[in-house]
């Protein structure tokens, strides 16, 4: 890579980033005295999730535990990269927010780098590399054309562009910072293997196994990712040879050796612990229908079709690897897993080297032409994200929840963070109780689809307790069972039923201001 090109891809990843972020710019923007910026301009949910998960981290502790639920359980060695951010931001005195986005940017720097050194690895051709880059970077599929026609639920799902994370580095870029990083390592664990393979040492080997390992400490299921890529290329290489590669099966064993008790941890901990066992078991996350990740990918798998002629013509083996990913992709995302779904992570990069080849097989007439289709091609897979960050500006300007959130609901969750202890539970909406840990720390009642253990059960407590036909003696029950300490009340506390619990003689007002009170739970 001369300077030029380092050059060229820097200022390329910075645009990008800016690209991604500039509805959480606008939003930053239009805080106001009314209006809180939660943080998050998409998938709010988990967002508020992992800044809970950085709360811990504040707070000082090394292990994760589930605050999105009210059961008493032990505690584990997971999210740690987030329990590490967390504990910058507590050092440095920035706010869990902001620290989060710089670690998007950063991180999301490194992994766009990353991707480029990938490309690099394959192909001397500066022009496949920047093509191949910038199909990754802005790419996706054909979902904006679903959306256009009022398909946005076609076969029961949304467009894989807008939902699937894993699938598109753009989704990775705009909101997962821990995504971004771990993606990269595994980029880096594929390089260093190519590079001990090609050399024949371990020493490749062994800091594929430190890239590999880190990764798995962030995102275990990337470690499926890993050995499956390895595992069919080593597949792929036995039938061109004719002969099983020992050597290289030995040096890919090696790095599985630095991987194994990090996974044989993550198997036991989500086992024998209940709670983590009960999580794990509501988790389900199955792939969409396939014809969702043909439309998702379509930009891209039309002109990878010549280019994987092309790459299997070629004489140098290691351009096996990028197809025999790209061939185990589709039976992983439908064996019987319940992530199955997040077995796409990383497939986009070989698509787009691939479809980069294929695109300039096709590329004809003088060079300014040229250009301008390759431009075209890219800008045609690039649409879906623009009308992601277009939708997204629109609900920034309208100020609309739960991007923001009314200013007096988060002055009432801040006093509450100030006056209670993390071990307290509180008991609210859904809607409430998914900000409350990311505000403040402490465990609620409901507040997260799969991590809040027996989700649909509790879900329905909930809307039981604020319906004005429920026994009082119902209520103290369920108070009392799950330990409640307090009781948030709000507007979508109001939505959820007519009871009123300013009548109710067990709990008690310490606070109430602005249409929001919080109720102390009495005990006998």
């Amino acid at each position: 890579m001369s300077r030029a090109e380092v050059r060229w891809v820097l200022i390329a990843s910075a645009i990008v980033l800016l690209f991604a972020s500039v509805p959480t710019l606008y939003a930053w923007r239009l805080t106001d005295a009314e209006h809180v910026f939660t943080g998050f301009v998409y998938n709010n949910e988990d967002g508020n999730a992992y800044i809970g998960k950085m709360q811990l981290g504040a707070q000082g502790e090394w292990l994760f535990r589930l605050f999105y639920t009210a059961e008493e359980h032990q505690p584990a060695m997971a999210f740690l990269l987030h329990i590490l951010m967390g504990k910058l931001a507590a050092g440095t005195g920035l706010s869990l927010v902001l620290v989060y986005h710089l670690a998007r940017v950063g991180f999301g720097l490194v992994l766009l780098l990353s991707i480029y050194v990938f490309f690099a690895r394959f192909t001397p051709d500066v022009t496949a590399r920047r093509l191949a880059w910038a199909l990754t970077a802005l790419g996706s599929g054909v979902g904006w054309l679903l959306v256009v026609l009022g398909q946005s639920d076609w076969l029961g799902a949304m467009p894989l562009d807008f939902w699937v994370p894993e699938a598109f580095v753009f989704l990775v870029l705009y909101n997962l910072p821990h995504l971004a990083l771990a993606e990269a390592l595994l980029l880096w664990s594929l390089m260093w293997m190519l590079d001990s393979f090609e050399q024949k040492r371990l020493g490749p080997s062994c800091r594929a196994g430190l890239a590999a390992a880190s990764m798995t400490l962030i995102v275990p299921f990337y470690a499926g990712v890993l050995a499956a890529a390895l595992g069919a290329y080593l597949l792929a290489l036995s039938i061109r040879r004719r002969r099983i590669p020992w050597l290289m099966v030995g040096q890919t064993a090696l790095v599985g050796a630095f991987v194994a008790p990090i996974v044989a941890y993550n198997s036991w901990v989500f086992t024998a612990n209940p709670a983590f066992r009960q999580w794990t078991a509501q988790n389900t996350i199955l792939s969409p229908h396939p014809l969702h990740n043909i439309l998702g990918y379509l930009p891209l798998l039309i002109p990878a079709v010549p280019g994987a002629v092309l790459a299997l013509r070629d004489r140098d083996l290691k351009w096996l690897l990028p197809l025999a990913w790209l061939l185990v992709v589709p039976l992983l995302l439908y064996v019987p897993f319940n992530l199955q779904r997040r077995m796409i992570a990383g497939v986009q990069i070989p698509l787009a080297l691939l479809a980069a080849r294929g695109l300039l097989r096709w590329a004809r007439g003088s060079s300014h032409t040229r250009r301008l289709g390759l431009a075209a091609w890219v800008a045609v897979a690039a649409l879906s994200n623009v009308l992601l960050v277009s939708g997204s500006l629109v609900e920034v300007n309208r100020r609309a929840t739960p991007i923001f959130r009314p200013a007096a609901e988060v002055a009432a969750m801040d006093w509450l963070g100030d006056q209670s202890k993390p071990s307290d539970t509180v008991l609210s909406a859904f809607e409430t109780g998914n900000l409350i840990p990311a505000r403040t720390g402490i465990r609620v009642f409901i507040g997260h689809g799969p991590e809040t253990l027996y989700f649909e059960e509790k879900q329905e407590a909930v809307k039981r307790l604020f319906t004005t036909a429920t026994d009082d003696a119902w209520r103290q029950e369920l108070l009392a069972q799950y330990g409640i300490a307090y009781v948030f009340y709000g507007p979508a506390e109001r939505a959820l039923g007519g009871w009123d619990p300013a009548g109710a003689p067990y709990l008690a007002p310490v606070y109430e201001r602005q249409g929001y009170t919080i109720y102390q739970v009495k005990r006998p």
